[in-house]
Formats: C-alpha cells, sequence, structure tokens
C-alpha cells in the first residue's frame, strides 16, 4: 500500500472501526467526508473553521459543528478558539489531531515526494 493511502485508511478505520450507540453507516460516512477534508484543507493559507467547512460541503453551521464534535468526541480533530474575521467574535479552527503515527505517514507522504 502506497503511504497516501496508508494515511487515508488510518484516517478511515478510526472511524469505522469504533461505532458510537444509535450511529448510523450514514453518519459514518458523512465523518468520513468531513475528517478528510479536514486533513486536506487544515494547512492552506486561509485557516478552516467550521464556517468554511460547512461553506465546502452546503451545509449549515449547525449540522457542520454537529460532525466535527463527532470527531472531537472520537480524539480525531482538534479545534482551537480564535477570533473571527471581524474580530468580535469567534471561531474554531479545526485540524486532524496528530499522533505519532500519523506523523510517521506524513513524513513518509513527503519523504516520497522528494525522490519523485
Amino acid at each position: 500500500m502506497q503511504p497516501e493511502d496508508e494515511l487515508i485508511w488510518h484516517l478511515v478505520k478510526q472511524i469505522v472501526e469504533t461505532v458510537f450507540e444509535n450511529e448510523t453507516p450514514a453518519a459514518r460516512l458523512q465523518q468520513v467526508a468531513i475528517l478528510l477534508t479536514i486533513n486536506a484543507l487544515q494547512d492552506h493559507e486561509t485557516p478552516l473553521t467550521t464556517q468554511r467547512l460547512g461553506d465546502v460541503f452546503g451545509l449549515g453551521t449547525a449540522q457542520t459543528s454537529r460532525l466535527v464534535l463527532r470527531l472531537v468526541e472520537r480524539g480525531l480533530v482538534e479545534r482551537q478558539r480564535v477570533h473571527n474575521r471581524r474580530g468580535r467574535g469567534h471561531a474554531y479552527v479545526l485540524r486532524v489531531r496528530d499522533t505519532p503515527e500519523l506523523s510517521a505517514l506524513r513524513q513518509a507522504i513527503s519523504g516520497g515526494d522528494r525522490d519523485s
């Protein structure tokens, strides 16, 4: 398996292998999509907030927040409270929670890119 595929499977299996009570397969699939999107967009110039994530999927803030909170409960996503663009309220910047295994996979991917 390629390092990129291993990274994706590492993220996905943490959702599909642990089922919360009364959680549907569709809910887990939504969480997978949200998690993979956070992983893909977290290092872009524009901070990845719940609002921005909702915009990507065409979801409202409340629905996006519920999906993100499920990932926070699983220990997969971290939220950092920051001031919003206007400086009057707050927002949460989203990141995939870094683990030693995840760091090793990311390093394998970046090391593989240099050899190409």
